[in-house]
């Protein structure tokens, strides 16, 4: 089973009213379960899969602000347990931008360490990119070919590939994709 949990680190004065929105907005995303408010700044919720897994962090560190931890509890359908493994990850001052990945058992660290550096170099990616780059990252993620985002962009099919190439569009997909891979295995309890 697999959790997500978020702690928001920004600025923003109205923390407590951001949060609760975001949970809400994030709550919309495909097989993410409800996220529940903890407090003033953390949210919490369980995913279906590593795709919605990985979905809902790009999510947080597109923004920016999220400190985020994700539980991966294999072989189980205890959703505290999942939840409390992700929380558990956050311990120990987590900064804005960076994800921790804590999985069961105990002494496997490895597959998890592998997990928390793609989710790294991802969030390099999407802190480099522009409001232009977000724009055509974000229609080509949502099933539009590059000719479609560029008449919707109204733009020629080079700039959208120029968009695309300058916001790391092709980064991005290799990098979620390894993600997707190993939140799999760890999920199965595979870490060989």
């Amino acid at each position: 089973m697999l959790a997500v949990h978020a702690r928001y680190r920004g600025r923003e004065p109205r923390r407590a009213l951001l949060v609760t929105r975001s949970a809400e907005a994030l709550s919309t995303l495909d097989g993410v379960g409800e996220f529940r408010v903890l407090g003033v700044e953390d949210i919490c919720a369980v995913v279906d899969s590593p795709e919605a897994l990985c979905d809902t962090v790009m999510a947080l560190l597109s923004d920016g602000s999220w400190a985020v931890g994700v539980g991966v509890v294999p072989g189980t359908t205890d959703e505290e347990l999942t939840r409390g493994t992700a929380t558990s990850s956050l311990r120990g001052g987590v900064r804005a931008g960076t994800v921790k990945v804590a999985s069961l058992p105990k002494g496997k660290s490895t597959l998890a360490d592998d997990i928390a550096a793609v989710f790294a170099l991802m969030g390099h990616v999407l802190s480099k990119r522009t409001l232009e780059g977000r724009e055509a990252t974000s229609l080509v993620r949502s099933g539009l070919n590059q000719n479609e985002a560029a008449e919707e962009l109204d733009i020629s099919k080079q700039a959208m590939s120029q968009r695309l190439q300058a916001a790391g569009w092709q980064a991005e997909t290799a990098g979620w994709r390894l993600a997707v891979n190993l939140l799999t295995r760890a999920e199965a309890g595979r870490y060989d």
